[in-house]
């Protein structure tokens, strides 16, 4: 799928509702979590102009820092998730948000995990937000692994004719989703989902059964992410369209960068074949792998290792699903390498 390419769904009508339908819909503009800080928000003309026609803006802010914050004010964010703020905070209360709903923190499990429900020229649209946290028991944010996360899905399908599951995942080095993240983000959909937006690193996107999932869009304080602009009527029908944008000193328009569009292009066409996308994720897990042992052994400390040190890395693979799903592949093709090298040999 190209950047930019419009999905259409229509139901059918007779003419008698045909002018109702064409009233019944909600523009909703889903951008990637803010996490370098912006002096200042500014769009361009066009862009400016795509956004007054905006029913709903929604967002994530995935650092405490205070300007961020104000950038998405400023950019008109009704709606921020805080799943995945890296924060010491139970939530970014402090940093004084002014006319913007919160979702994804919160003191209890129940906060924290609060869907957002609004009814939009007669559309209603539920959004839940998810993130990928530290194994260490609940630290005021909503975990993706828990157990309850599809039910929370479709429990708001009863009620809303759109549901849009916000998630963050992965690795941010990691320039492709990992199988198990996949799989997890498609059980969404399974679920009754519209939409699954990860709001982190942009990786481009794919249809699945009635809906979409897109595995990254990218921080629109970046250099380049996308936009996911959303037209949503009723019964889960709707249109999409996926915009490059460019963030110039400052300045955030339509994109022209080529270069860009053709590494989501890319990666669109890799998610379409199973066996491309297999080879190209166990290249990246052993990559990611070898430099994260690499930069461990670097160093005095790491010349005399103790067991301590060791007993510390451990945790921290255990304690990040995504750090223990990255090690886990690249050991196996390791092993499987090694394998493949004693048969060569004793065959030699």
């Amino acid at each position: 799928m190209d950047i930019g390419m419009m999905k259409q769904e229509t139901a059918g009508f007779t003419p008698e509702t045909q002018q109702r339908q064409e009233e019944d819909h909600a523009h909703v503009l889903i951008l990637g979590g803010v996490e370098t800080p912006a002096s200042s928000y500014a769009a361009g003309e066009a862009l400016a102009s795509e956004l007054a026609g905006q029913d709903l803006r929604i967002s994530a802010l995935q650092s405490g820092d205070a300007s961020a914050a104000i950038w998405l004010m400023q950019a008109g964010v009704e709606l921020i998730s805080l799943a995945g703020l890296q924060s010491e905070g139970n939530d970014a209360s402090a940093i004084g948000f002014i006319g913007a709903t919160t979702i994804g923190a919160g003191e209890t499990e129940s906060m924290a995990n609060r869907p957002y429900v609004c009814c939009i020229n007669g559309i209603r649209i539920g959004v839940v937000s998810f993130a990928e946290q530290v194994a260490e028991g609940f630290n005021n944010r909503a975990d993706i692994l828990s157990l309850s996360a599809y039910d929370r899905v479709r429990m708001l399908l009863n009620q809303c004719d759109h549901v849009i599951v916000l998630v963050q995942s992965g690795r941010k080095e990691a320039e492709l989703p990992l199988p198990e993240w996949r799989e997890r983000y498609r059980c969404f959909v399974d679920a009754g989902a519209s939409f699954v937006v990860d709001l982190g690193r942009a990786r481009g996107w794919e249809a699945y059964k009635h809906g979409l999932v897109f595995y990254g869009l990218g921080s629109p304080t970046g250099a380049d992410s996308l936009g996911l602009f959303l037209n949503l009527k009723r019964n889960g029908k709707f249109s999409y369209e996926a915009r490059a944008l460019q963030n110039t000193a400052g300045l955030l328009d339509f994109s022209q960068n080529s270069a860009f569009r053709a590494q989501i292009d890319a990666q669109n066409t890799l998610l379409l074949n199973k066996k491309d996308y297999i080879a190209a994720v166990n290249d990246m897990c052993t990559r990611l792998y070898c430099a994260s042992e690499s930069t461990q052994k670097r160093g005095v400390l790491g010349l005399f290792s103790s067991q301590a040190d060791e007993g510390q890395r451990l945790l921290a693979l255990l304690e990040n699903e995504s750090a223990r799903l990255i090690a886990l592949r690249a050991l196996r093709i390791r092993r499987e390498q090694e394998k493949g090298w004693h048969g060569n040999a004793k065959r030699a």
